[in-house]
Order: structure tokens, then C-alpha cells, then sequence
């Protein structure tokens, strides 16, 4: 007798899927940044405030890319809940730099609040509040700790999309908030995710670090006058 099991997730569907895979195809644009990405890329900047929306393979890749826009050097200190995914960790010990784990609250599964201050060290440069299963890490007096240690934030919020901290969209309180399309997520493409770039001032060299070091998507909107794909590899090395 076959044995039955509670499937991990199923993956939700609209129904409108097949006719827009069939629009992409008719449109000749299943890869880069076409319409349907432009489509995603405002409706997550209204919905959530950002500054900047990049679309990226997965939320692993938003963190690698907000790691880099740390400019983390080796034995840097980033600060994240004991629970979590191991590419919270990853993105930042690829750089270079040191995970340092708190442990989380009881009721929340999240980062405790109350233990970061003392895990700051000289070294700490940011912190890293994982928002489990889309309840919303203890945000105002961790931005507090952060502004009084000159700390970045990068809100792992793969699990957030559409929640909120006192009204307030979760990976839009940080620097960089971090988002997952993952086919056990509430909004899926099966793999995906997003950057959300909070600092006005780091959107571009986001969007050059994501294109390869080049500026690409600058040239489509008409506002370089280079190749695409042709941007110098020293452009690329001053970026990340």
C-alpha cells in the first residue's frame, strides 16, 4: 500500500499563466528586463516605496547582490537571527566578511531584538533581520540600534511579501530589503526574487552590479550612448 503524504506547499496559480507565457513568446522577450519585468518592477515599487526594484533569479541572489553593495571586507561582521536559511548567511561569508548569530524570540521564531547590542563589535557593519514566515521582526528598535552604530540593514524578507511593520512594507525599512518568488511562496514564478533598494543614491550601482558591471539598462532607456554589454571590466570593479 503506497504510503500518502501532506505535500510541503502547492504551488498557487491564477490561471492567467499560460496566456502570459504565450505573451512573452509572441514578444520574443523570455529573458532580460522586458515588459513583464518592467510590469513587476512598478508594481512592486508602489506597493512597497522603494527607491529601486531590480528583479533577480532568487531571494539568494538579492542578498548576494546587497552583500556586495555593502562593500564588506574580509572579517567584517554581519549580525542575523541563529534560524534561518543558509543564504542569509552565505551572501555575506562569500564576501568575505563573518556571520555573527543571535538567537531568536520564542513567540516570533525572529532575530531578538534584545541581544543584538551586546553581539556589536568593531568590526559589526550591518545587521540582518530574517522575517520568518511573514510576522515582522521588532523593526523600530532595531533601525534604532543601527543608526547608533552607523550599521547598514538588509531585511531578509523572503518570506514578507505584502506584510507589514506598523504599516509599513517589510524590505522597505532596511537599506535593502530582499523578496522571494520561490514556488513555496504567496506570489511564485517558481524561482525568483527581488532587490528592493531603499538608499536613493545606491540604485544605480545596483542595476550596474546586476547587469554584469555593465550599463545596459541605462542604454535600453536611452541614457548612454555605450554598447550594451561593452562597459569596461574596470567600471565593473569600481561598482562592486
Amino acid at each position: 500500500m503506497a504510503s500518502e503524504f501532506i505535500p510541503f506547499n502547492r504551488p498557487y496559480i491564477t490561471g492567467k499563466e499560460q496566456a502570459n507565457i504565450e505573451l512573452a513568446l509572441k514578444g520574443h522577450h523570455l529573458s532580460g528586463d522586458g515588459p513583464f519585468t518592467r510590469r513587476c518592477h512598478q508594481w512592486l515599487g508602489q506597493h512597497t516605496g522603494s527607491a529601486r526594484v531590480l528583479l533577480t533569479h532568487s531571494c539568494t541572489s538579492a542578498l548576494d547582490l546587497a552583500a556586495i553593495l555593502l562593500d564588506l571586507k574580509s572579517g567584517d561582521e554581519v549580525i542575523m537571527p541563529s534560524f534561518t536559511f543558509v543564504s542569509t548567511a552565505n551572501a555575506f561569508v562569500l564576501r568575505g566578511a563573518i556571520p555573527v548569530f543571535v538567537d531568536i524570540r520564542e513567540d516570533t521564531l525572529n532575530l531578538d531584538e534584545g541581544q543584538i547590542e551586546a553581539a556589536i563589535t568593531s568590526r559589526t557593519r550591518a545587521i540582518a533581520p530574517v522575517h520568518y514566515a511573514g510576522v515582522s521582526c521588532e523593526m523600530d528598535p532595531i533601525v534604532a540600534i543601527a543608526k547608533r552604530h552607523g550599521l547598514r540593514i538588509v531585511e531578509d524578507a523572503a518570506q514578507g511579501i505584502l506584510a507589514s511593520y506598523n504599516g509599513t512594507p517589510l524590505g522597505s525599512i532596511g537599506d535593502f530589503g530582499c523578496l522571494s518568488f520561490h514556488e513555496t511562496k504567496n506570489i511564485i514564478s517558481g524561482e525568483g526574487g527581488a532587490l528592493l533598494v531603499n538608499d536613493p543614491s545606491l540604485g544605480l550601482r545596483a542595476e550596474i552590479i546586476r547587469e554584469k558591471g555593465t550599463d545596459r539598462g541605462r542604454f535600453f532607456r536611452g541614457r548612454s550612448t555605450n554598447t550594451p554589454g561593452r562597459t569596461s571590466v574596470r567600471r565593473f570593479c569600481r561598482a562592486i
